[in-house]
């Protein structure tokens, strides 16, 4: 029958009908679309070998990654976190695996190494989620208190990656300090380890973990609150009178510091952070002192380190000196950073310096400028080590961080890969 000819009320119910079918379909696609959503793409490779870089510049990445277990780079994005592998390539390949959530934004991510790896992800609804690496499967969820409301990691990522807010690792546990409680996890499992409550935001400070504990500056008490991290038992507090609280040396962020220095009433303090004991340790009280392979290194002037000097942490005994070599021309580098038994140094002219922190003496030296970059001056404003693995992210000078990206970043693809 043709749709002339029809009855006026059958044409009605045909339109009403295809009206119904075109306005389910639109809800189905706007669902899909803007609806809550968690997809994971699993890895379809086995797990990389470890590779172990030589000395000297990599590449030149546009996100900035976290380097796990020398196998794979974990990078965050506003909805996402990802993998790929190997860690040596100079420029991001194919996501080996990944993570996306919808509407909720990646607040920070943090990984844990070893025999049973673990990157753990939060975000903005409060969600925790643990993500196999090996495979890229979520292994475990749970409900945790949210820890910001959007991402802030702007275009590299970086923030989100190397200072996440309010998660932490330490000696097998993921701490989570958020505004109400601070909780540890199981990394494992994601089980829940501990709770106890957090300060009050208005008298809440610098906060950290070390190998076996958590520490958090009470503004209010003037002290530093500490908890244990296998038990959740209270420490003794440190300090008193306490209005800075400096950590040295923190594997990723405030994450497994091994030491800290404490500006008080009484001057200035380091303390060695060994388990779940804080050891006086003069050594680490000078200004940019570092601390790695048992040894506490400090210059006269970091910025510019004509002379480097090794120390026992506990007894401050000396044990080593490195200066630049006789009629070097190279202009003093200063105090980068720190790898898992080595100083950095880094000079003006781009000349990556590792000290050997057991011996003082001097392991590689190279130059981290690529040949295909611009030769323009940068400003380092983040920095993250992984083994030999060393993260630089480039700004441009005198550009303040609040700055749109396209200014504020020294080029396209601002974060240097090397190693030392």
């Amino acid at each position: 029958m043709r749709w002339r000819t029809m009855p006026r009320g059958a044409r009605i119910a045909v339109i009403g009908a295809a009206s119904a079918a075109l306005l389910a379909a639109a809800g189905l696609v706007a669902w899909r679309v803007l609806g809550p959503a968690e997809v994971v793409t699993p890895a379809r490779k086995a797990y990389p070998e470890p590779v172990i870089p030589a000395p000297g510049p990599i590449g030149a990445l546009i996100s900035a990654p976290l380097i796990l277990d020398d196998r794979i780079r974990v990078f965050a994005d506003e909805r996402q976190v990802w993998a790929d592998a190997p860690p040596d390539v100079k420029y991001e390949r194919s996501a080996l695996w990944s993570l996306r959530r919808w509407p909720a934004q990646l607040i920070g991510v943090v990984t844990v190494g070893g025999a049973d790896p673990v990157v753990v992800s939060s975000w903005s609804d409060g969600a925790l989620v643990g993500t196999d690496p090996r495979t890229g499967e979520v292994a475990w969820q749970v409900a945790a208190e949210p820890l910001g409301d959007e991402y802030a990691g702007r275009r590299t990522g970086a923030a989100t990656l190397y200072q996440p807010p309010g998660l932490f690792t330490a000696d097998g546990a993921v701490v989570v300090a958020g505004p109400q409680h601070v909780t540890a996890y199981d990394p494992a499992t994601g089980g829940q380890r501990w709770q106890v409550a957090a300060p009050a935001a208005s008298c809440r400070g610098a906060d950290l973990t070390a190998t076996g504990q958590y520490l958090v500056h009470d503004t209010c008490a003037g002290t530093v609150r500490r908890v244990d991290t296998a038990s959740g038992r209270a420490l003794p507090d440190l300090g008193s009178g306490i209005t800075a609280v400096d950590p040295v040396s923190c594997v990723v962020g405030h994450s497994r510091c091994p030491g800290v220095r404490l500006t008080g009433r009484s001057g200035v303090q380091g303390f060695l952070l060994d388990g779940a004991d804080a050891l006086p340790s003069p050594a680490l009280s000078a200004a940019g002192t570092v601390l790695t392979g048992g040894t506490a290194a400090s210059a006269p002037d970091p910025s510019a380190v004509t002379r480097l000097d090794g120390r026992d942490p506990r007894t401050g005994e000396h044990r080593w000196t490195w200066q630049p070599p006789a009629g070097s021309t190279t202009p003093p580098p200063r105090i980068l950073a720190t790898g898992p038994d080595r100083i950095l140094l880094l000079a003006p002219d781009q000349t990556l310096i590792a000290i050997s922190a057991e011996s003082g003496k001097e392991l590689s030296r190279t130059s981290l400028v690529l040949s295909f970059e611009p030769t323009t001056p940068y400003t380092i404003a983040e920095t993250n080590t992984s083994g030999r693995y060393l993260v630089l992210v480039r700004t441009v000078p005198g550009i303040p961080p609040t700055a749109p990206d396209a200014d504020y970043y020294w080029s396209p693809r601002p974060v240097l890969l090397a190693a030392s």
